[in-house]
């Protein structure tokens, strides 16, 4: 499966109501069933419940639009866009998207901890699952270990985009 996905979007996908500097759109990574293929809408915030994904929901994060003279995402912005993606990987588990999601939360945790948001328990597994504490919450997190090729960070980094920290 390939995980190309644009970035963000300069209108809504739901109301087509162009996205203004300063305000806030939530980004939904879904997989579309029937077509075997991973997408991504942006929406405004109050359009999420509206919004008809033709697919299964993986994940979401909400992000600032940023104007055109202003540079990219503050690095606190970038690790909440990742925080946010990560944990509704666990709100919204699909069972036929195991595969895709198991990839995120495993590279998206790596992430994390490097920012000292997630912190790895016990000794570090080198297969299975390995638990994670996330730091504000206290929340045990269960993340299955994944084996990163060159080639799976290539399809992460096109998928993630702007929050790949």
């Amino acid at each position: 499966m390939e995980w190309h996905f644009k970035s963000i979007a300069r209108k809504s996908s739901l109301s087509e109501a162009p996205f203004v500097a300063g305000g806030r759109v939530a980004c939904l990574i879904f997989k579309d069933v029937e077509a075997g293929e991973m997408g991504r809408a942006d929406v405004l915030p109050d359009e999420v419940d509206a919004y008809d994904l033709p697919g299964e929901i993986l994940g979401r994060w909400t992000r600032v639009v940023k104007g055109p003279d202003e540079d990219a995402a503050t690095v606190r912005e970038t690790v909440a866009s990742a925080e946010d993606f990560f944990l509704s990987l666990y709100q919204n588990a699909q069972a036929d998207a195991q595969e895709e999601t198991d990839a995120l939360k495993h590279l998206l945790a790596l992430m994390l901890e490097r920012k000292r948001v997630v912190r790895a328990l016990g000794k570090r597994q080198r297969s299975g699952t390995q638990r994670y504490l996330h730091v504000k919450t206290k929340q045990e997190i269960e993340v299955p270990i994944v084996e990163i090729s060159p080639r799976l960070i290539l399809k992460i980094q096109d998928t993630l985009g702007d929050i790949i920290l």
